[in-house]
């Protein structure tokens, strides 16, 4: 095998300078091999950040949509619950009877009414107001 040759110094122009290999074209200064960094390295590990930050903001919202449809069935239960009360406090026996316990009111007797005739207006005086009382 051949040793390479090469010029011995002195033998150079001295217009070259030092002798320096050529990089190939696109590659100035190292910017190849930190594309190759970011490529290979930085992009996949972001993705994969990316990827765990996704899957944890899934997991979350997953727990809080359980949560929520447990209020809200606690909820619908609570209206249930409240409609049947309401219709239990709507019977007029129930009303009548809260009425008499709890505000000293007491059922109308017939002396109670006072009828204006068959048409239903006051027509004794005209259909103007009387000074009868309640009952007369």
């Amino acid at each position: 095998m051949a040793a390479p040759q090469s010029r011995p110094i002195a033998a150079r122009r001295p217009s070259q300078g030092p002798v320096r290999k050529k990089r190939p074209e696109g590659r100035k200064n190292g910017a190849g091999s930190w594309r190759a960094f970011a490529v290979l390295v930085l992009v996949p590990a972001a993705l994969m950040l990316g990827s765990v930050y996704a899957h944890t903001a899934a997991v979350g919202t997953g727990a809080e949509a359980a949560r929520l449809e447990e209020e809200k069935a606690a909820a619908e239960a609570e209206g249930e619950r409240l409609e049947v009360r309401v219709a239990e406090l709507s019977e007029s026996g129930t009303i009548r009877e809260e009425a008499r316990e709890n505000l000293g009111m007491r059922d109308p007797s017939g002396k109670d009414f006072w009828t204006y005739g068959s048409t239903g207006e006051d027509t004794v005086d005209g259909g103007e107001e009387s000074e009868k009382g309640a009952g007369e």
